[in-house]
């Protein structure tokens, strides 16, 4: 079956109709107050208006403080208030302003004035002023949230490989992440979808920048350039490293470990049992046995299933990062470290 790609006319105008109501704000701090309500609800009140606090707002307020948002969440109303109020003066004592992000009557992000707006729209025309963007690469996967925009672009051409006598047509791509409000850089990867069972494995990145002194002529540039070289590079050593995953014996102490650590990942115990079920299935399935290519494989065909995609984002990219560089080695988990390796040839 051929894969079904989304327009890119598509992809921009959710990215315009998510732009209505927005709105940035550069807000001297002596300005500006926080109001906590008797029901817990945060306020902005500024020159420019009334809004409410995001909960990544709320958590940016309070790292501008110095203030524990755990702590705060566990007092009643009247002491949040208290304790915003207090740190709020003694921060407004030392001057400067904040840069407020907001959308209708919500504090989407509050920020340093440093920050440097690269928004999901200036993406988006970087993108399709490469050449590739629409005739080698098509929008495969799209997510907009509050907090980011996920983007993969696949090659709608496959490439066939062997593995184990067995053919298997796999799509090489590019995986694109960027947020307005501080939450994550703008950031490139390698992205692979095996066709067989609809896995999508992203590589760490290949390029990515902080949202300050961004310079949107040099993004071009950079994004460019890290495209061709995920492409022809880093795409391809998944595809060499997924092969190799079929040689490489798991333990049973590592197989529980990583759906385990898969679970905390993705902040959902019952995920834990969801993943050892899809591996049996796998592992019955495909007959690769007790191995990493099983693990991979089930890891990332759960992430597809959930709903959040910065949850899946998150533990496809872990999946991915198990593969291995070579043949015939072992998974183990190095307790002590708190890390994932592979253990020296020889």
């Amino acid at each position: 079956m051929a894969l079904s790609f989304l327009p890119f006319e598509a992809v921009k105008a959710a990215v315009l109709a998510d732009d209505a109501q927005k709105a940035d704000y550069l807000v001297p701090l002596n300005e500006l107050e926080v109001e906590v309500g008797e029901d817990g609800k945060w306020g902005c009140l500024c020159p420019f208006g009334t809004f409410s606090f995001s909960p990544l707002a709320q958590e940016q307020v309070c790292q501008k403080l110095g203030l524990p948002l755990s702590y705060l969440r566990r007092c009643p109303p009247w002491l949040q208030r208290q304790n915003l109020s207090f740190w709020l003066s003694k921060r407004q004592q030392k001057g400067g302003k904040v840069l407020l992000r907001t959308k209708g009557e919500w504090v989407r992000a509050f920020l340093s004035p440093s920050f440097s707006p690269f928004d999901h729209r200036d993406l988006l025309q970087v993108l399709e002023s490469l050449p590739s963007v629409g005739e080698t690469l098509l929008p495969f996967q799209f997510a907009l949230t509050e907090k980011a925009l996920h983007l993969s672009l696949l090659n709608p051409e496959p490439v066939e490989v062997a593995w184990d006598g067995r053919r298997e047509r796999l799509h090489l791509g590019v995986y694109l992440r960027n947020s307005e409000v501080g939450f994550a850089k703008v950031a490139l990867s390698a992205c692979l979808h095996r066709h067989a069972c609809g896995n999508l494995f992203v590589s760490e990145t290949v390029f990515a920048k902080v949202h300050l002194g961004l310079d949107k002529g040099a993004i071009r540039e950079r994004l460019s350039s890290a495209l061709k070289r995920a492409l022809t590079l880093t795409a391809p050593k998944i595809a060499q490293a997924l092969q190799a995953s079929l040689s490489v014996l798991l333990s049973p102490k590592a197989k529980e470990r990583a759906f385990a650590h898969a679970a905390k990942l993705a902040g959902q115990k019952a995920l834990k049992a969801l993943l050892a079920t899809e591996y049996e299935r796998e592992k019955e399935q495909s007959g690769s046995g007790e191995t990493l290519f099983t693990l991979t494989q089930a890891l990332t065909r759960v992430a597809s299933r959930l709903p959040d995609a910065e949850t899946k984002f998150v533990l496809c990219r872990w999946a991915t990062s198990l593969l291995p560089q070579g043949n015939g080695e072992d998974l183990l988990w190095q307790g002590g470290e708190g890390r994932w390796s592979f253990p020296p040839s020889g």
